[in-house]
């Protein structure tokens, strides 16, 4: 390597430049500062460097300024300004720009971006461990809604201050979107849950001991649960279940026919109906007497294995189901590849509901199916079980699989309530049995079987 001394000017500087043979990296020694050198690279490129002497006595360059982008009067000046630096004790630049790396990874890997990375990728908190479709949502909120705004912000220093104005603003946006202009409270519900996807980033992180303080927890902004329902009017039931009887004797229920009978299955079980179109064939127990689905905990929305005792009712309709085919699903999609949607069974019921109601207003006429949503089904059963068929509340509970109370009073209650669950369950299969009229006489299985199945 050469190791020549002169006086840095431009002049000096672009004549060495074009002198240089791009055999060897060389170095040209400044004699006005001695420790300031200009480096040629084997490819040409140019730069002013500063020697550096560290107190062990090695040696190590750090570069100033390229040649192209100032003056050797420019380089002169911050070696001269480094060299003071570092006599006044101070780190040298590169110790410095080696921290200033570090900090700035350092601060990289602190936003609310990276935490809410290593939430999603945190085992407990990815599939099977919790549902698919939770997992999906939460990466959608944060993707779309949340990171936009947080993503680059140092997580422990966002403030309560800082959710609300999110929060609001999000609630803001989505009221703008047409379909969110009938609700009672447009964008609250998207608003209520982009809060409560931050809530959960930053409980777990203090857990992991990553932060000391959630500043997401306050009570909702914004009102999104609707008022307390009416009971579903009577005849309703009946008019659905005639409704999806009839289209399943036509051409197209023969090929559509999973939502039709997942509403079926969601009057007579009633579990979820996203629940219910996720069944599997392997899930089902079919030990006569006590057949039984057993949901996986990753499929349920209390993220618990549950069980559900099957009336015979219910029975036949899902043996019905699983006799179409030979997939692993029990409502599989036209491909073959997958199940029918989450949402399938709720477009369904709409659309009979909304065709019933039309017709009835033509003839001025009033649908007692007008404004009922499907969900409602599941309502008119927590509420007869305990008002008409004589169930106890905690039952009643267990039948619809809401979260166990695990307040102290039940603690210690350690005995099994499947038994009454299946009692229960029976009970409410011989209710819908009455009042939709059109199912075989009790203990008619077969005949129930034949009724309910297409074909």
């Amino acid at each position: 390597m050469a190791n020549n001394r002169l006086k840095l000017t431009q002049t000096n500087v672009q004549r060495l430049i074009r002198a240089h043979d791009g055999a060897k990296k060389v170095r040209h020694w400044d004699t006005e500062v001695p420790k300031l050198f200009l480096a040629i690279t084997p490819n040409g490129s140019a730069a002013y460097k500063l020697q550096i002497v560290k107190p062990d006595g090695s040696k190590t360059d750090a570069k100033l300024i390229a040649a192209n982008d100032g003056s050797p009067e420019i380089a002169r000046a911050m070696a001269m300004k480094e060299l003071g630096r570092m006599a006044l004790g101070e780190a040298d630049l590169v110790t410095r720009k080696r921290k200033t790396k570090e900090a700035a990874e350092k601060e990289k890997t602190s936003t609310f971006a990276a935490l809410a990375t290593q939430f999603m990728a945190t085992p407990e908190k990815s599939p099977p461990r919790i549902k698919q479709r939770t997992y999906d949502e939460r990466d959608r909120l944060l993707r779309v809604h949340i990171l936009p705004s947080l993503g680059e912000e140092q997580f422990r220093q966002i403030t309560r201050a800082q959710i609300r104005e999110l929060v609001r603003a999000i609630q803001a946006e989505a009221a703008k979107h047409p379909r969110a202009r009938e609700a009672s409270n447009p964008g609250a519900k998207l608003a209520n849950e982009c809060q409560g996807v931050i809530r959960a980033v930053f409980n777990w992180a203090i857990e992991e001991e990553l932060a000391d303080v959630n500043p997401a927890t306050f009570r909702k902004l914004f009102k999104d649960t609707p008022d307390k329902r009416s009971q579903m009017p009577d005849g309703a039931l009946k008019l659905m279940w005639d409704a999806l009887n009839e289209e399943l004797q036509s051409d197209e229920g023969r090929h559509g026919w999973g939502s039709a009978l997942a509403i079926m299955l969601h009057a007579l079980t009633l579990q979820r109906p996203a629940e219910i179109v996720a069944a599997r064939r392997d899930q089902f127990d079919w030990t006569h007497g006590k057949e039984l689905w057993r949901i996986p905990a990753g499929q349920t929305k209390t993220n618990e294995v549950y069980e559900v005792p099957l009336s015979p009712q219910a029975a036949a309709l899902f043996r019905g189901a699983l006799s179409k085919h030979n997939l692993p699903w029990v409502f599989p999609n036209k491909a073959g590849d997958d199940h029918i949607r989450h949402d399938g069974p709720k477009q369904r019921w709409m659309r009979i509901r909304n065709k019933l109601v039309t017709e009835a207003r033509k003839i001025d006429q009033t649908c007692p199916l007008d404004g009922v949503q499907l969900y409602d089904c599941r309502r008119l059963g927590r509420t007869l079980l305990v008002r008409e068929l004589g169930v106890s509340p905690a039952i009643a509970e267990a039948c619809i699989n809401h979260a166990p109370d695990r307040s102290m009073r039940t603690r210690y209650d350690v005995g099994e309530s499947i038994g009454d669950v299946r009692q229960a369950m029976e009970l409410w299969g011989d209710e819908v049995e009455r009042l939709v009229g059109n199912l075989s006489s009790k203990g008619g299985i077969d005949d129930a079987e034949i009724r309910l199945t297409v074909g």
